[in-house]
């Protein structure tokens, strides 16, 4: 299959202190995971923070190349191809341009990035951690970026310096890099900490991701 039918799943280090902490219970060099149906490798989505100032406020996020190189170093990573049938590529753009709008029917799943990191996972309708999302899309149910990385090791596609495969544009539009107020930071934090705990106690949710890819011939 040509890049056109191809699913793009990396593997990655961020430069945040959950990122580091994540590597540091874990053990693995890697803490983040973001996938897309871009060739260019410049425009990422995944599951965490909208802001780098709001750590508790998160969901389905737009990570364009820059979020990982905007402090200079060098950021190693891992690129796994997986071919994806015509239909499935449909259903994941369809799915890819949800992401950014801060859908209120999506959330960062907060509680299993927290239990995950000690083997556990913690499931919400409607919430993902980036490595929940990956697992969603792939028909996975891997607990650890390492893991995932093993069984994907197969079809590794690129290893190695993020900015030497798609390099930095000195864009810093997104809204990641917006810092806000100290008082709306704490509110935007705490707001999706209680809309998080809402998700976990209302049955019969419906889940965008999953009303978007369940469907006869969708599967990876």
């Amino acid at each position: 299959m040509d890049n056109q039918s191809k699913l793009y799943i990396m593997i990655s280090r961020t430069d945040t202190g959950v990122g580091k902490l994540i590597r540091k219970v874990t053990g693995f060099p890697y803490n983040h995971v973001s996938v897309t149906l871009d060739p260019t490798f410049r425009n990422w989505v995944s599951f965490a923070r909208y802001q780098k100032a709001t750590p508790l406020y998160g969901g389905f996020i737009r990570e364009p190349v820059e979020r990982f190189l905007a402090k200079g170093e060098q950021i190693d990573v891992r690129i796994f191809a997986v071919d994806v049938s015509p239909e499935r590529y449909r259903r994941l753009e369809a799915l890819f341009a949800l992401a950014g709008t801060q859908d209120p029917g999506l959330r960062y799943n907060l509680f299993a990035l927290v239990t995950l990191s000690f083997g556990v996972d913690f499931p919400i309708t409607g919430a993902y951690t980036c490595l929940g999302f990956a697992n969603r899309l792939l028909g996975t149910r891997f607990k650890t970026i390492q893991k995932l990385s093993d069984h994907l090791m197969p079809r590794l596609h690129y290893e190695g310096s993020l900015g030497d495969l798609a390099p930095d544009s000195g864009c810093r539009e997104d809204l990641y890099f917006h810092t806000p107020e100290p008082l709306q930071s704490i509110t935007c934090n705490i707001g999706s900490l209680f809309r998080l705990i809402g998700f976990a106690l209302t049955p019969g949710r419906q889940d965008p991701v999953s009303n978007i890819l369940e469907s006869k011939g969708a599967s990876v």
